[in-house]
């Protein structure tokens, strides 16, 4: 059986923090165009973490964004909302429009 003063001790300790998880930027390839005042966004992909293969990926990406007059952006982002948010804030300051 356990002493009063151990008993004492239990109820003092504190219980442990959690780690707190930060988030991850990852690359993210945004397939979209332009149109008018906005970036219209057709696809967000995560890229390969292989550089072979994320060369091919962006560039099989691109060969089928250009077939309707689009493009690809690879941006770094902790989601694929946050992804397809930069890309459209880019191309709004890149048009003036921010």
């Amino acid at each position: 059986m356990a002493s009063a003063s151990s008993r004492r001790r239990a109820a003092i300790v504190r219980p442990r923090r959690r780690a707190v998880r930060l988030p991850v930027l990852r690359e993210y390839a945004v397939v979209g165009r332009t149109e008018g005042a906005t970036y219209a966004v057709w696809h967000v992909a995560v890229t390969p973490v292989d550089p072979f293969a994320r060369d091919e990926f962006l560039q099989q990406l691109g060969l089928v964004a250009e077939d309707d007059w689009g493009g690809v952006h690879a941006v770094y982002a902790t989601s694929s909302d946050d992804a397809a948010d930069r890309v459209r804030a880019e191309q709004a300051h890149l048009s003036g429009l921010d």
